[in-house]
């Protein structure tokens, strides 16, 4: 049990450090102090540097799936264009809020110009996967005649990179959350306005 344990307090040391000081800046031995341990005690647990990042990252695609969703994993399609905006609302207030997925998109900010891997994640989360995801969502709304017919992949454009974009600024300027929440709230009643079934 106590391993298990160890395991994750090396994750989340390594999501700290590698959030402040980037993945190259950030060796063994720095996990291994932040974690209260000798650096060889990493090996118990990690091969090295980069199976602590793919851990992480698996901890945290796994994390983001469950309170975020993704293109398999759509949960309930809205019964009224209210509830697509509660429940639009609930995914961006998980991944605004949520101060580990707020560090990931830090760390992943920094390292996706230097790590392929990190890049496609940044851009799957900032991009390709939620519009993926909101396409399907918004073409299920569109059978139930809640949303008109357009196409859905440039509809979940529409509602994905205006969001990111605040969110990158609420990340960048923490002063100007509330802000961009309200914002975001603005974004998307002008969005259900527009493309919502009277």
């Amino acid at each position: 049990m106590e391993k298990i344990k160890t395991k994750d307090r090396i994750l989340f040391a390594a999501l700290d450090l590698f959030s402040e000081k980037g993945y190259d800046q950030t060796s063994i031995d720095l996990v291994a102090e932040a974690v209260g341990i000798k650096g060889p005690s990493i090996y118990a647990h990690y091969k090295g540097k980069e199976d602590i990042l793919d851990s992480l990252i698996a901890m945290m695609e796994h994390k983001y799936d469950e309170n975020f969703g993704n293109s398999a994993h759509l949960d309930k399609i809205p019964e009224s264009l209210d509830e697509f905006k509660e429940d639009c609302l609930r995914r961006v207030g998980f991944t605004m809020k949520d101060p580990q997925i707020q560090k990931v998109r830090k760390f992943c900010t920094k390292e996706q110009y230097r790590n392929e891997k990190i890049a496609a994640l940044t851009s799957k989360h900032q991009l390709t996967g939620n519009q993926k995801m909101y396409a399907l969502m918004l073409e299920k709304m569109m059978e139930k005649n809640l949303i008109r017919r357009f196409d859905a992949n440039l509809l979940a454009l529409e509602i994905v990179a205006p969001v990111t974009v605040m969110i990158e600024i609420a990340d960048r300027e923490p002063d100007r959350t509330d802000e961009m929440w309200m914002q975001i709230g603005v974004h998307l009643s002008h969005f259900v306005e527009i493309y919502g079934m009277k």
